[in-house]
């Protein structure tokens, strides 16, 4: 479905917010991983290079459709990962807001590998 010219400028600001919320994430995600003593180096390692490649396709499915036919799901997909804000998202029409209301908000969580150091 294709989003109205006013939304669609809106969508292109809340894009920039998301954007960098999600590139602040992932910085912050790799520094708890890197100062997490509690795993050995070469886990620490494991779980940035999984976490890494994760948000790499994350990015991409989120973020490269930028079109006015695409805008509507890259929004749901912005909400899905709490990139967005509700209060942000109030300046989209209402009929944007209803056609992204199927989104359920899941946050980011680190999967921590912990393997023995023999694994590669």
């Amino acid at each position: 479905m294709a989003i109205s010219e006013g939304d669609w400028n809106k969508f292109k600001e809340l894009r920039k917010i998301a954007l960098e919320r999600f590139h602040l994430g992932v910085l912050s995600n790799a520094k708890s991983v890197s100062e997490n003593e509690a795993l050995s180096p070469v886990n620490r390692y494991r779980t940035l290079c999984r976490l890494v490649m994760g948000r790499d396709k994350d990015i991409v499915r989120i973020f490269d459709g930028f079109s006015r036919s695409w805008a509507l799901d890259s929004l749901a997909l912005m909400v899905a990962h709490d990139l967005l804000t509700d209060t942000e998202l109030e300046v989209l029409s209402e009929g944007a807001r209803d056609a992204i209301s199927y989104a359920v908000r899941q946050p980011y969580e680190i999967n921590w590998v912990d393997l023995p150091e023999s694994a590669p």
